[in-house]
């Protein structure tokens, strides 16, 4: 995607045509004729606010006439999510590359527009290139919310008028069945078959951090950031491991996942090599993700992803022990999110028909 940036675009000179452009966020416009009143006007009226490349920006102070360009303020909050959306360690979250993704079709469709002249018709312009690009409703819908999230602070910041994102609300979330964007097929669970075809074919680290989530049914990114100093190990029966680091730990929520016998022994031999303060299972859920994906191929099963064991965990513990108990265990802040993850078990219902249907 063009870089979100705020520089000045250069009015530049075409020598073989004679006329004035200007690249905006890559993205060659015409002018008309260099030097040229015309194209002077056209040029400061896309340019609008955009601060020199040697002063610090206004917070906002558009000269009369003049206003920001839809670009510059995809580009003001993409610059303050890089900044606001960071954990208790000072590492960034994954929150600003979901900025950034949303932002993509808009810079690239109205970048240069000024911000006055977008409303929902424009936003619902760049949702049909998102549908057309093959997007499902469900990352169009994520990605219109923070579109309207990022005009709702530009509001806020005074770089646009409150009205523009009071006029984004009214752009409705797209509904099942009711529009050409595709649906996305249900993330469901991995039985234990597949998982046991899997794991002859990953590094012994790849299929210990495997065991260790069927155990546990942690996230992808918990076991791969899990440390030995942040695993409490004082009661032998049942450990606890609290990541310093996690998906709502912005929120200042804490995380407590507890390890019995078959997560300990996945884990133990591999404390003392790790260290005080290393990581037990150095990898990235993404590595995690592609070696699992290669061997599925070379099993020869069909593919599936680290995080649908998440699935088969929470699918496991309501069936046992009911939806509270799955929800402690995948730590989840109320009962709704759980039955996402935790499927019901279709075999008990199918049993009970059996006996008394």
């Amino acid at each position: 995607m063009p870089k979100l940036v705020n520089k000045v675009p250069a009015y530049t000179l075409h020598k073989r045509s004679g006329n004035a452009r200007v690249k905006i966020n890559g993205r060659t416009i015409e002018l008309g004729k260099y030097g040229s009143t015309e194209s002077r006007a056209k040029y400061a009226a896309l340019i609008g606010t955009t601060p020199a490349p040697d002063q610090k920006p206004p917070v906002y102070a558009p000269p009369a006439g003049s206003t920001w360009l839809v670009g510059q303020c995809a580009a003001k909050f993409y610059e303050h999510a890089c900044k606001y959306y960071v954990k208790p360690t000072g590492e960034p979250t994954g929150e600003h590359l979901s900025i950034r993704w949303a932002l993509k079709p808009l810079i690239a469709r109205l970048d240069y527009l000024p911000v006055q002249e977008f409303g929902p018709r424009k936003l619902k312009e760049v949702r049909e290139e998102m549908i057309k690009a093959g997007w499902t409703r469900s990352s169009v819908n994520k990605a219109v919310g923070l579109i309207r999230r990022c005009f709702t602070w530009c509001a806020s910041e005074e770089y646009c008028r409150p009205e523009i994102a009071m006029g984004l609300r009214t752009v409705s979330a797209l509904k099942e069945g009711r529009s050409d964007a595709r649906e996305k097929p249900p993330i469901g669970p991995v039985d234990d078959a597949r998982i046991e075809a899997t794991l002859p074919h990953l590094t012994p680290t790849m299929a210990d951090a495997l065991r260790f989530m069927r155990s546990t049914g942690c996230r992808p990114g918990e076991v791969c950031t899990m440390k030995v100093n942040e695993i409490d190990r004082s009661n032998p029966d049942c450990w606890w491991y609290r990541p310093t680091s996690h998906k709502c730990s912005h929120k200042q929520r804490g995380r407590m996942i507890p390890l019995g016998a078959k997560a300990q022994d996945v884990v133990r031999p591999r404390l003392v090599k790790a260290g005080a303060g290393g990581l037990v299972f150095p990898i990235t859920p993404a590595a995690l993700r592609r070696t699992v994906h290669r061997a599925c191929e070379k099993a020869g099963i069909p593919v599936w992803a680290p995080n649908q064991i998440r699935h088969t965990v929470g699918t496991e513990a309501r069936a046992r022990h009911g939806i509270e108990t799955a929800r402690c265990l995948l730590g989840h802040a109320t009962a709704d999110m759980t039955l996402t993850y935790a499927e019901r078990d279709m075999a008990q219902a199918g049993e009970y028909a059996k006996k008394f249907g």
